[in-house]
């Protein structure tokens, strides 16, 4: 549920993996997201990303743009425990972007844009919802894994755009379960000790 280029090495084997990689991509009927690469444009500033270990819901609004059709209400000012590309597809995880406006830039509203492998039975690779950006405050806008189905592995991009202007996009590769180290003592080191 949704919360609110390669550059030329001269090496010939190098340059071969990001064709190899947009051409495995293109085989399993998804975009190379993962080559497309993170970028932020003003008047938004990437603060942040990665791996929530747990959010605290504080409500939920419409979101027809959406799978479920709802989005979770989070805590805005809720730290990213884990700072990472890399999110294994395990229930309870959150993982996503924090977002800000540069100084004096006035953006009432940008869409969120979520494009993920597909899930649900028609199959949804897109999910996108409004949010508000007021300068002085940080913008969280994460997914969390709730159900089954949408345990997606594969390539996943969060984009942040103003009017079909993208102004911020982040890729992240969501894993197999109990891949990420890192992810694994954050969020479940009580689990692993018992």
């Amino acid at each position: 549920m949704l919360a609110s280029r390669s550059t030329p090495t001269g090496d010939a084997a190098m340059s071969t993996k990001p064709l190899a990689a947009v051409f495995a991509a293109l085989i399993a009927g998804q975009p190379a997201l993962a080559e497309v690469g993170a970028f932020a444009s003003p008047p938004v500033t990437l603060e942040g990303f990665g791996v929530i270990c747990e959010v605290q819901l504080q409500g939920t609004r419409p979101a027809p743009d959406t799978l479920s059709g709802l989005l979770n209400l989070v805590d805005q000012d809720r730290p990213i425990d884990v700072e990472t590309l890399q999110v294994p597809a395990e229930l309870g995880l959150s993982f996503g972007i924090r977002s800000s406006l540069t100084a004096g830039s006035a953006v009432p509203q940008v869409t969120v844009v979520v494009t993920h492998p597909p899930m649900g039975p028609n199959g949804v690779t897109v999910e996108r919802w409004p949010t508000p950006m007021n300068f002085g405050e940080t913008s969280l806008n994460l997914f969390t894994f709730e159900h089954e189905y949408e345990l997606a592995e594969g390539a996943w991009m969060f984009q942040l755009e103003r009017d079909g202007e993208v102004l911020l996009q982040q890729p992240f590769q969501v894993t197999a379960p109990g891949t990420v180290p890192a992810v694994q003592q954050a969020c479940f080191a009580a689990e692993i000790m018992s």
